[in-house]
């Protein structure tokens, strides 16, 4: 494997790849935004699917998908990269299996919450912007949604 060749891995629950979503979770959102801690660490961990793409066996990049009860929508979030890693496309890859993933699983809509400044990042994935501006751990978001079917 090539340094900036990404591998995506996935895993539901804790687990190992939790523990490395979470480190870059911290890294992303605690440190470099100033989100509390006591927000970014919740009790969905253990009922979501963790998605992490590694480069050359280091944990790069991260998001995480909760399924509805009826399984027709999927909730992406906390998708986040390690700065050194931002601008190879390992955000749009880990991004664009998810969206894979849900059309073979028959879903019909993802949604996610994007932090406004990363709308452009999501609307060339074909999500729609959706209701008016939120604030989330001090953070300016919109919902987007994207159709499968």
């Amino acid at each position: 494997m090539s340094t900036n060749e990404l591998i995506v891995s996935k895993e539901y629950g804790a687990g190992e790849l939790s523990r490395e979503a979470l480190a870059i979770r911290q890294t992303v959102f605690v440190s470099e935004q100033g989100v509390p801690l006591a927000l970014e660490i919740d009790d969905l961990d253990d009922r979501t699917t963790h998605y992490v793409g590694f480069t050359a066996s280091k944990a790069v990049t991260t998001a995480r998908v909760l399924v509805n009860a009826h399984g027709e929508n999927w909730h992406i979030q906390r998708v986040a990269t390690l700065a050194d890693a931002r601008g190879h496309g390992y955000a749009a890859k880990i991004m664009q299996t998810i969206i894979e993933d849900a059309k073979e699983a028959g879903v019909h809509t993802i949604d996610l919450g994007a932090q406004v400044s990363a709308l452009g990042f999501y609307e060339k994935l074909d999500f729609k912007v959706e209701g008016d501006i939120f604030m989330d751990a001090g953070i300016e978001h919109r919902n987007m949604v994207l159709t499968l079917n």
